[in-house]
């Protein structure tokens, strides 16, 4: 898989050619070496160009020598559904090695989102979420994460000249599960050469993988993080969330603290809403009560659940929230904390993680 050329960042990409062009390094300098890696950065990042033999800027012997070492795209677009209720498109991919995933466009007036996957499938296997209810069968590997970005933003500039402006890895997979291709991924993103997109505008959600949190406080990137927590409670996290076993709510909590005061940035509490499961009035009272214990800024995202199907906890179907309790819930959070409740943009369109994948396996 390393023959993708979305699978280097800068970086390793200059490394790489030093490595095999340079056979008598003394004659080859740096900037030699940076002019061709700007160069192909450009053509991928910056025009969205998947073909070598358009890279007319480089010399013919240099395309060809790309086009024996190297391949661009690692993904396939499979299917897209576009909503009826607003502008928001579910992209399936299909990988090289047969596989699905799947990344959503999310369009605003004055932002357009991509919600991207970092594995095929899910470990974590929240009770709620369809991406996990087929296991999760491997990482993605770099040019994969990258890939869904890069077509998605090549199919909506060559139908709107529009820019994606934002990302959140919120997609299929634990993204702190597939760290370092993570982390490759923002120096993609963000770097000027490429994406160039903001740390301030890219979001990194976690069900809590505690260490990696740390971790990521640690990098140069001051993204934006998510926890999915879900319930305020430990014996029901633990219901909805398996992976909640491990990492428990006031470590995952402590660890989101450091990483506001390292990084400064808000952290974001994703928070469902299953009706007479986590929606009670007793529910918004404990989160409130646990999330004061803690010295960082908090936004608070409730979201209406979207079926997956007929899913039980201890014998009670799993359903959206009416609409009395949602109201209940949030006028109670918002007396102490910013919050919003996060409908979803493509219920038609099976816009919830993994609802395509699973529809599409269950039919072959």
């Amino acid at each position: 898989m390393d023959y993708y050329l979305k699978n280097y960042t800068y970086s390793q990409l200059k490394d790489l050619l030093k490595n095999i062009l340079a056979k008598d390094k003394s004659n080859l300098k740096e900037d030699f070496f940076n002019y061709r890696v700007d160069q192909i950065f450009n053509w991928i990042y910056k025009k969205y160009e998947d073909k070598i033999d358009n890279f007319s800027d480089l010399s013919k012997n240099f395309r060809e020598f790309l086009k024996n070492n190297f391949e661009i795209n690692s993904l396939k677009i499979y299917d897209t559904k576009l909503s009826k209720y607003n502008d928001s498109i579910k992209f399936l991919f299909k990988t090289s090695d047969n596989e699905y995933i799947e990344s959503v466009l999310m369009k605003h007036p004055q932002r357009y989102t991509v919600c991207l996957s970092t594995q095929v499938g899910c470990n974590v296997r929240c009770i709620f979420c369809a991406s996990g209810i087929n296991g999760l069968k491997r990482n993605l590997n770099l040019a994969e994460i990258i890939d869904q970005l890069f077509l998605i933003q090549k199919y909506i500039y060559m139908r709107e000249k529009m820019r994606i402006t934002n990302i959140v890895y919120m997609g299929m997979g634990e993204p702190l599960f597939n760290y370092e291709n993570l982390i490759k991924s923002l120096d993609i993103f963000t770097h000027d050469k490429a994406f160039n997109i903001s740390n301030r505008n890219i979001t990194v959600s976690t069900s809590g993988v505690v260490d990696k949190i740390y971790e990521l406080a640690e990098e140069k990137f001051r993204v934006k993080l998510a926890i999915s927590l879900h319930s305020p409670f430990e014996n029901k996290r633990q219901k909805l969330i398996p992976l909640a076993k491990k990492y428990k709510i006031p470590q995952i909590l402590k660890a989101a603290e450091y990483y506001f005061l390292k990084t400064k940035r808000r952290i974001t509490i994703e928070y469902i809403l299953l009706k007479n499961i986590t929606d009670t009035l007793e529910d918004a009272k404990e989160l409130v009560n646990i999330l004061k214990n803690y010295n960082f800024k908090v936004f608070i995202n409730l979201i209406p659940y979207n079926s997956i199907g007929n899913i039980y906890l201890d014998n009670v179907l799993l359903e959206q929230s009416d609409n009395e309790s949602i109201i209940q819930f949030y006028n109670y959070i918002k007396k102490y904390f910013e919050v919003n409740v996060r409908w979803s943009l493509g219920r038609d369109i099976n816009a919830a993680c993994g609802q395509l994948r699973r529809q599409l396996i269950n039919s072959i």
